[in-house]
């Protein structure tokens, strides 16, 4: 038996419902810009951690790439056929 990498198991919102709020208010076209500004907010506080070793921006990090993620989701559910 061979394995199945095309059968995905719906996966859990790995970020807060808050967000998943906000994002599902947004225009579609707007999404992709989001998404793009929380990226690079996202790499920035990953940046700013690596050179002064600040758990805060780790946090930062963290909540950006949440957004990304809720982001990306909400576009992908909006453009499945």
């Amino acid at each position: 038996m061979g394995l199945k990498f095309w059968e995905r198991k719906p996966l859990e919102k790995p970020f807060p419902e808050k967000i998943a709020r906000r994002v599902a208010k947004l225009a579609t076209r707007d999404l992709i810009t989001w998404a793009e500004q929380a990226l690079s907010e996202t790499n920035r506080s990953l940046s700013a951690y690596q050179k002064s070793g600040d758990k805060i921006h780790l946090e930062d990090a963290l909540l950006g790439a949440e957004a990304v993620n809720a982001l990306v989701s909400e576009l992908h559910s909006r453009t499945m056929i």
